[in-house]
């Protein structure tokens, strides 16, 4: 399906990343291509969008912030030159408010006669929807406190064809529950369907333990399964869908569940919930208002999870990301041999969104003949803006979606690694054979630190096969790497080492295989638009600039893993640490005997394994990143064979359950199982992402983050900037 979505916001103070996540995740699944919003802030410029896309699109949604809302509305209905109707139930929703006047009332509750309304939980600002054959168009209000409602009870169902489900009963008596009744509720479905859920145990997991207290039958279908902490390096929703399937699968229930910790993005909260069965898993963000308190907001996450289960075990259709089971996000050379139980635990649940597709046929175009939208609302508003009109940029993207060239697509961060690691296994292997050495410009797939001709910035870069405008492309590889809430000036530092990497490669701006965001917000479209075409360099020659999420104490040197020294790769203490309060510096994983024998004799089935697995690994050398008897592993002995710390990480145990090459490995007798810590994430050479933010935070700029990190390079601007 052709789906545009269009907004027009006016207000700066509505934190409209928070609105654009949640109504993309509900209806992403009724397009066969990632979509954004295209942002608009006039007047004139989203009537034009509008226009166009009732001539080309199946489905349209605009969304228009409150301050214009019903002024457009009117239009839109002056254009379909339809009968307005009042409809009641709003109408009867704001007869409490005394001060309003019969005309303003009127004006809420004012639809097209052929709309389906969407209610909001107290009738203003109710949105509603027009079928036309195989058309859809949508009108929505940018309002954050309402647009659950409009989409979970009215956009979602309207969409499925399912138009007895908007708005119905239970969505018109739901403020006369109480939470107690909701959790009943849930727990009938669940009783009824003859379904028991999984609950995977977070710190979260016992509020939703709390609200089952005084629910007859809520032990006999709710059960909580252990907590396995592995969030590698997926996303908020992924990590929460993944958890959920873990409950599911260590369980004899058939509904798996999960609630998450607290997630700060900028200057906004959420909490992740999923449901899972073995099929798919539906994963709902839920954000904090600005007036709630964060055990209330916790408490609240509870009972809609509670409710999204009841939903799950009765079939009905619910609003969220939907994901299904799909290959490891992990490339095939990585994968490692592990038992069915140790894949249930550590595989990341990706897959893709689940496609509905809707049956094409004739699309009668809702706009009438002879540009009747347009007319009506030029003839309305004439040329009038709401502000100044802007030529720049928006923060939406509004390219074509990029598309992976290659199965394995990985974040920018983890491509680094293996494209440079790759580049010195190949000069190494070349020194020690009679072929010639391989450089950078016999494959263009590695990396090369000369730069044979500098053309300066481009203007474009091209990702994964498509050429894209070079600021967004660059402002989406940051947000894939960074998201939400970090510092600016982290974020700009962030910009200028994938600028900068991506120009050492030299290879003309161009990567393939590279997960890419289709949205940045507007934090990073400044930092990018200040810092765009500067990166570092050294005598004149282009730096290396690896980057990761979390240092081990301090950072590593680049000497140990690349096996070329380096000057301004040398490792980096921050004074207080503050990578060690990160959720995930430090990670315990169990493996068990049999599963741990399995992965050493496939990596190599040669090895001798000592009757005693104590003896099996052991670490020969490390630095001191975490203390004198802690650091990121250079040499660790597996089976009598001396290898890498890094290696031993990617090769032997796997990315998926070793964050770090920064770890210790301990044999527990008791139990014959082995137990993992790793401290820090990522390759711990260059820029840790928690320590920029942390110096950022103490008022530290971009350029004094980068020199701390990079000690002897210098901040270059290309030329042409």
């Amino acid at each position: 399906m052709k789906l545009r979505l269009l907004a027009l916001n006016v207000d700066k103070n509505m934190p409209f990343a928070r609105f654009q996540s949640r109504v993309v995740s509900s209806i992403s699944m009724y397009s066969d291509e990632n979509v954004s919003f295209e942002h608009f802030e006039s007047l004139q410029e989203i009537f034009e969008a509008l226009q166009d896309a009732l001539e080309n699109d199946e489905i349209i949604i605009t969304a228009v912030d409150t301050k214009h809302y019903n002024k457009l509305k009117t239009a839109l209905m002056q254009a379909l030159e339809t009968d307005v109707t009042y409809n009641p139930t709003v109408l009867n929703m704001l007869e409490s408010d005394e001060e309003m006047d019969d005309k303003t009332r009127k004006a809420f509750a004012a639809f097209p006669e052929p709309a389906t309304v969407f209610l909001s939980k107290d009738g203003f600002y109710s949105g509603f929807g027009i079928e036309n054959g195989e058309q859809y168009l949508i009108f929505i209000p940018i309002d954050n406190e309402r647009i659950n409602s409009i989409l979970r009870n009215g956009v979602v169902p309207f969409l499925s064809k399912n138009i007895e489900d908007v708005n119905g009963e239970e969505f018109l008596s739901e403020n006369k529950y109480y939470d107690n009744e909701k959790v009943a509720i849930a727990v009938k479905r669940l009783i009824d369907s003859e379904s028991i859920v999984a609950v995977n145990g977070t710190k979260n997991a016992e509020i939703i333990k709390s609200c089952g207290d005084s629910v007859k039958g809520f032990d006999s279908v709710f059960v909580f399964t252990p907590h396995v902490e592995d969030k590698g390096d997926v996303n908020a929703t992924e990590y929460a869908a993944q958890l959920a399937k873990v409950s599911l699968d260590l369980s004899a229930a058939n509904i798996g569940a999960s609630i998450s910790d607290i997630y700060n993005a900028g200057n906004s909260k959420f909490i992740c919930i999923a449901v899972a069965n073995d099929e798919s898993a539906i994963v709902r963000k839920i954000y904090m208002s600005e007036d709630e308190t964060e055990e209330a907001f916790i408490e609240s996450a509870a009972i809609e999870l509670i409710e999204l289960i009841g939903e799950k075990a009765s079939g009905v259709r619910s609003v969220g990301i939907e994901i299904t089971d799909g290959p490891e996000f992990i490339p095939d050379e990585d994968k490692k041999p592990t038992n069915k139980k140790s894949m249930i635990i550590f595989a990341v649940v990706l897959g893709a969104i689940v496609i509905i597709c809707v049956a094409l046929g004739i699309v009668y175009k809702v706009q009438g003949e002879n540009g009747a939208l347009s007319n009506a609302l030029n003839s309305i508003f004439g040329n009038e803006t709401t502000t100044e009109t802007t030529t720049e940029s928006t923060t939406e993207s509004t390219t074509e979606p990029v598309t992976d060239a290659k199965p394995t697509a990985m974040k920018l961060s983890d491509y680094m690694m293996a494209d440079i690691i790759a580049l010195e296994k190949k000069k190494s292997e070349a020194q020690t054979s009679t072929t010639e050495p391989v450089t950078a410009t016999e494959n263009e797939s590695t990396t090369g630190a000369e730069i044979v001709e500098d053309k300066g910035a481009p203007a474009t870069m091209k990702i994964n096969g498509v050429e894209i405008d070079a600021k967004e492309a660059l402002a989406r590889l940051v947000m894939t790497e960074m998201g939400e809430g970090y510092n600016i000036e982290a974020v700009k530092a962030q910009t200028v080492v994938i600028y900068t990497y991506l120009k050492y490669r030299d290879t003309n701006f161009e990567i393939d295989g590279v997960l890419i965001s289709e949205t940045y917000n507007d934090e990073i479209k400044t930092a990018v638009d200040e810092v765009f075409g500067r990166y570092l360099s050294v005598k004149d020659e282009v730096a290396l600039t690896p980057y990761f999420a979390v240092a081990a104490g301090k950072t590593a040197n680049g000497a140990d893993i690349f096996s070329k020294e380096y000057d301004y790769l040398k490792p980096v203490a921050i004074n207080g640490n503050p990578d060690s309060k990160a959720e995930t510096y430090k990670i315990e994983r169990k493996i068990t005997l049999g599963e741990m024998k399995g992965m050493l004799l496939k990596y190599n089935n040669k090895l001798t394994l000592d009757e005693d697995p104590a003896l099996w690994i052991s670490v020969a050398a490390h630095d001191t990143a975490v203390s004198s008897s802690i650091g990121y592993v250079t040499k660790v002995s597996v089976g009598g064979t001396e290898i890498s710390g890094l290696e031993f990480k990617n090769e032997v145990i796997g990315s998926a359950i070793m964050s770090s090459h920064c770890f210790t490995v301990f044999y527990n007798e008791s139990d014959s199982s082995f137990t993992i810590t790793t401290y820090g994430n990522g390759l711990g050479v260059g820029m840790s992402q928690t320590g920029a933010n942390h110096l950022a935070n103490t008022g530290m700029k971009y350029d004094k983050i980068l020199s701390t990190y990079y000690k002897g390079t210098t901040l270059t601007k290309e030329k042409n900037i």
